[in-house]
């Protein structure tokens, strides 16, 4: 009797086995598609075992790849940076910062000596202090992005030139979208507005269910970039915007994305990361836009093409240490920051305070 039970214990593991390879290779037949719950739990599960698996095992600290140009300004001061520019029309760094206690703040620093020129503290309409994270700035030559949440917001760039140090910067023009803004970027033509991802069962880093896609066989995309077309967004800016603006075009990314720029060849660069103990990556792609798209999404009646980047799209990767932040373009280089130097990661095992250039 225990015999026959064991076998048909036996057989019951054996179908259900043979039923999730079946569901898995399904799921990942005629790509893109929208992830199913099977595909979608597989991979937060992966996810979630390899985040702890990376911050069990701390890797070496011999990282290559990355020069420091100069420091981060304001981390003494309790304050964590998040998002980065090289503003070309002002010819300066810049820089957001969150603080646990205080407004988040804008630091401008000399992109020709590193010289740390002023602070802002970033203000509400009402003139009450922001305290979002501000976690990505972007800029093009008339006007400074700063992104939290779903929304974007808009400040003149002659408002950095005319505030004095320790000024407050008001943010009263804004745009919606319907991503979780957490980075910026903008090439001249486009603004870029990305969100992040990472599997937690409390939903803390969690994104819209229609973002959710099955990109290949093995891949899940969780995250959106958005890219919106400067001459298109003008009037999506306002005071109270009544709708989300409508991007030109939409890319699907990996989980931890932190940051993405447009790399002198015309290419894709992310950088990914999280835990104080755990490596970044600068992960490159090829300039997906010159293929057709991968499939499309529907805003209102404008039908918006979505490419994937995923591995087989994917030209090279470079492992840096924890906590890279946002990026950019400068000189023909990617550039950015780490908010590993910040008094919150002083723990952390490789403190880096300096914007740096990745090559």
């Amino acid at each position: 009797m225990k015999r026959k039970i064991g076998k048909i214990i036996c057989i019951v593991l054996v179908c259900v086995l043979l039923v999730c390879v079946l569901a898995y290779i399904v799921g990942g037949l005629q790509t893109p598609r929208a992830a199913t719950g099977f595909r979608a739990g597989l991979a937060n599960t992966s996810e979630f075992l390899s985040r702890g698996v990376r911050g069990f095992f701390k890797s070496d600290n011999d990282y290559e790849g990355y020069r420091e140009l100069c420091a981060v300004p304001e981390t003494e001061n309790g304050y964590v940076p998040q998002g980065y520019c090289y503003c070309e029309a002002l010819d300066l760094y810049v820089i957001s910062y969150y603080h646990s206690d205080s407004a988040s703040v804008l630091a401008l620093l000399d992109a020709q000596s590193g010289a740390h020129r002023k602070t802002l503290h970033l203000q509400n309409a009402d003139g009450s202090d922001f305290t979002g994270h501000a976690g990505g700035v972007a800029d093009d030559s008339q006007y400074l992005y700063i992104c939290e949440d779903n929304t974007v917001f808009r400040v003149p760039l002659s408002a950095l030139s005319d505030l004095d140090d320790g000024a407050g910067l008001p943010l009263s023009e804004k745009m919606l979208t319907d991503v979780k803004c957490s980075y910026l970027n903008c090439d001249g033509e486009y603004l870029y507005a990305g969100e992040f991802y990472t599997y937690y069962g409390d939903d803390r880093y969690g994104t819209e269910a229609t973002h959710h896609m099955q990109v290949s066989m093995r891949e899940t995309h969780f995250s959106r970039c958005n890219a919106y077309r400067l001459s298109d967004i003008g009037k999506a800016f306002a005071a109270t915007p009544v709708a989300p603006g409508i991007p030109a075009m939409a890319f699907t990314t990996p989980n931890l994305v932190q940051g993405f720029a447009r790399t002198a060849d015309g290419g894709i660069a992310l950088s990914t990361s999280y835990g104080r103990n755990t490596d970044s990556h600068l992960l490159y792609f090829s300039d997906v836009t010159k293929g057709d798209a991968d499939y499309t999404v529907i805003f209102g009646d404008t039908e918006v093409p979505v490419y994937c980047l995923t591995e087989s799209t994917k030209t090279a990767e470079l492992r840096l240490p924890p906590l890279l932040e946002g990026i950019d373009r400068k000189d023909g280089a990617v550039t950015g920051i780490f908010e590993s130097g910040a008094q919150k990661y002083s723990d952390g095992k490789f403190p880096l305070n300096s914007v740096c250039a990745f090559e």
